[in-house]
């Protein structure tokens, strides 16, 4: 048994809504469950269905449409799994969680309930009525017995039985699976434990439609989408290696499926293994010591929380600023992170300065008054937040117009934020002609990196992969213990 939580960003702060029935719609109208203060929702906008352990979303012929992970819902409905964010309107952004449910144990009854106690000539009937059956049943262990010595017997005695042809899966064996055991794991038909949301039991024709189970446990793989992660009540730090692995290659495809337009790329292996080395790198600053230090020098000692309450607060005008440009508002929440870690008048040696990192030419270019000596100490409006957040965004645009919109070019234009668009072109083209069938994409890049400039070798390759990571801590605090709301859902 699960609950259906949907948390969204209210006044106060986040909002969860425990979803009890089998149906809840939002909208902007008076006939739906939740009303949402957003213009671009319709009177009866969606509606969020449950059976059972199947949970799905319905869009109800809205204007603007309804999108589960930047994809729109389609025409029949989507399935909805933990973790999941639905898109609503112009801003709304709702958080899907699954919380398990602890059944308790029902309670043994007593005579002083209400329960009736039989009498003595009751009690004597059930006793003559019992007594046949247990001579029945020492009966047949007399005879089983006599038949295994026979049979031991004819075998010389051996004790020895055969091993079973079918192998049990225990889900408490995946810590000691690496890799190749995984792969080899998961062409296995049987699971076990018990059933995560989404599932109902462990036969395969009970899953929601269009997935498979995995004996690992965390994920469900559907054939027409990214991987979908499901609770397996563990945090990322409690994960063995080769599920965290599995779990950022899941994440990470649901963060390409989100800034890509509606549809993303899937994430090779390798590519997931330098994902999870700044990941890992995030996870070593989740510490109960306290640490808020923006000073140059100083700013990387801050811990995780302290850089997610940073980013919290500057989430609301980052959104606004990047929704406005038609980009979508996880660039820029985790642009910022991996530029200043939301340190708003960050300076970098080499002159760079604000929470986007801006050049004097740069943000010039983008709107900022900027000018030449400009530091923390005598700052420009580069160290404005909102504008240089608008500034962020119009650059973010740039670089899209000219590398394109699509799930394999957004995270092109990620990594060009960092190298310029020159030297990243550069760089794709010595990739695609080492081998012209390969994807016109940054792991394409990655791939050929000892073909490529010093420069990204040193530096540019590190860019998306510690974009992802950042995304992905961002989006699900809650999964490395840390017990906030994903920032895109702090939307006031």
């Amino acid at each position: 048994m699960f609950d259906l939580i949907l948390t969204y960003s209210g006044d106060d702060g986040a909002v969860e809504i425990p979803v009890d029935g089998d149906r809840f719609s939002f909208g902007r109208g008076s006939d739906a469950d939740q009303r949402f203060d957003d213009s671009g929702l319709s009177r009866l906008h969606a509606t969020i269905y449950r059976e059972d352990s199947r949970v799905w979303i319905v869009d109800e012929n809205s204007s603007n449409g309804t999108f589960v992970n930047g994809e729109k819902v389609e025409a029949g409905g989507t399935p909805l799994y933990d973790g999941d964010t639905v898109r609503i309107g112009h801003h709304t952004n709702i958080k899907v969680e699954f919380r398990k449910v602890e059944e308790e144990a029902p309670a043994e009854p007593s005579a002083d309930e209400g329960q009736t106690v039989a009498s003595a000539p009751e009690a004597e009937e059930r006793s003559s009525m019992l007594l046949p059956a247990i001579l029945l049943g020492v009966a047949v262990l007399v005879i089983g017995a006599s038949a295994i010595f026979v049979v031991l017997m004819m075998n010389g005695g051996s004790t020895e039985v055969a091993a079973s042809d079918s192998t049990y899966d225990d889900p408490g064996l995946s810590d000691t699976l690496g890799e190749d055991d995984t792969n080899e794991a998961s062409n296995g038909d049987n699971t076990s434990g018990t059933p995560a949301p989404g599932q109902s039991g462990t036969d395969p024709g009970l899953l929601p439609p269009g997935t498979t189970p995995d004996p690992l446990g965390p994920i469900i793989s559907g054939p027409d989408g990214p991987p979908r992660i499901i609770p397996t009540g563990k945090t990322y730090q409690q994960m063995s290696e080769s599920e965290k692995i599995q779990y950022i290659m899941g994440k990470a495809e649901i963060v390409s499926r989100v800034i890509g337009n509606s549809s993303g790329e899937a994430i090779p292996p390798a590519a997931a293994a330098k994902i999870k080395q700044f990941l890992d790198g995030y996870v070593s600053k989740i510490r109960s010591t306290r640490t808020n230090n923006c000073t140059m020098g100083g700013w990387q000692s801050s811990d995780m929380t302290s850089i997610l309450l940073r980013a919290r607060s500057n989430a609301p005008f980052i959104i606004r600023a990047f929704n406005e440009k038609g980009i979508d508002p996880q660039v820029g929440l985790y642009l910022a992170m991996i530029e200043s870690e939301h340190c708003e008048c960050l300076q970098s040696p080499t002159g760079p300065l604000g929470m986007f990192q801006f050049t004097q030419a740069t943000g010039k270019r983008y709107g900022l008054e900027v000018r030449s000596g400009a530091s923390p100490s005598n700052p420009d409006q580069r160290c404005e937040k909102e504008p240089a957040a608008k500034a962020a965004a119009a650059y973010m645009k740039a670089l899209t117009g000219r590398i394109g919109t699509g799930p394999l070019s957004i995270p092109l234009a990620i990594a060009s934020y960092n190298s310029g668009e020159g030297g990243l072109g550069k760089n794709l083209k010595t990739a695609l002609e080492a081998n012209e069938s390969q994807e016109r994409s940054f792991w394409t890049l990655v791939a050929n990196s000892d073909k490529l400039a010093e420069q990204f070798q040193r530096e540019n390759i590190k860019y998306v992969p510690k974009f992802f990571a950042a995304a992905i801590i961002g989006e699900n605090p809650r999964d490395f213990g840390i017990d906030l709301e994903s920032l895109s859902l702090y939307t006031r």
